[in-house]
């Protein structure tokens, strides 16, 4: 529950801290929010404009589990006392200031300050469309901006809501780093990020490439889509049926006379 109050913010060491989060047009960007572990039952909430007028984009109190609204999601984390928010399909429109919320009934509610930028890059593409057969590897290629280049960069493997359910990351430079399937390689001077997908699946539908912030939050900014073709059965061959056929034939009339004796 929210209380307005008149104190300005630094009169309340411990109560708010703020962070700055930078995203792109047509990506999207995961936000860590902490809090205190004595609210774990407490609902959850992102809400965005000036605190005493902020409009929840996101609220519940779901545990351990993504929770969506629209182009937002929610993950809680009990366990460390961390709640996700996810923003996707991001727009310019979309910066601004939120709040991470902790609702704290007849109390001041515990929250952290967001200020989101959204720029649009033009080094950068939105999305791409790859094929592959199932079994098979698919390349990747993705470009980011300048100012990322020393952040660490990322592959993620998107399950539902979850934009980075499996993730493989790479944190030096022009440096190959295996892992699994999945094979990256960070060329700074070129600001790409190159690797490879292994023995594809129809589940290796859709990954994205970003970077990491040194406070740990995650910028979306391509999406690779894969398309994964599936080899039809190959059928017998009309020479093969025939000859089991013929076969079954002549054993079968081999037999019969047999037969017939024995019914004798």
């Amino acid at each position: 529950m929210k209380i307005i109050w008149t104190f300005t913010l630094l009169m309340i060491p411990g109560v708010v801290s703020s962070m700055s989060v930078t995203g792109y047009s047509g990506g999207g960007v995961t936000i860590k929010c902490k809090y205190d572990e004595g609210y774990t039952d407490n609902k959850k909430y992102f809400c965005k404009g000036q605190w005493s007028e902020c409009t929840d984009q996101i609220k519940t109190d779901i545990k351990d589990k993504w929770f969506d609204v629209g182009r937002f999601s929610l993950y809680d984390d009990t366990s460390s006392a961390v709640f996700t928010v996810t923003i996707r399909d991001l727009r310019r429109w979309d910066s601004g200031k939120y709040y991470c919320g902790v609702d704290i009934y007849a109390k001041i509610d515990s929250y952290t300050e967001v200020n989101l930028k959204v720029l649009t890059e033009d080094c950068c593409v939105k999305s791409i469309s790859l094929s592959a057969s199932a079994g098979g590897s698919v390349n990747i290629s993705c470009k980011y901006p300048q100012s990322h280049i020393h952040d660490v960069k990322f592959l993620c493997w998107r399950s539902g809501a979850d934009l980075c359910a499996k993730e493989t990351s790479v944190k030096e430079s022009r440096r190959w780093r295996d892992e699994g399937k999945i094979r990256l390689y960070d060329d700074r001077e070129q600001q790409l990020l190159t690797g490879s997908i292994s023995h594809v699946t129809e589940e290796d539908s859709e990954y994205w490439c970003g970077v990491q912030s040194d406070q740990g939050h995650k910028i979306f900014i391509t999406r690779v889509l894969i398309s994964i073709t599936v080899p039809e059965a190959t059928s017998p061959s009309p020479s093969s049926s025939s000859f089991s056929s013929s076969s079954s034939s002549s054993v079968s009339s081999a037999e019969s006379p047999q037969l017939r004796m024995c019914i004798k």
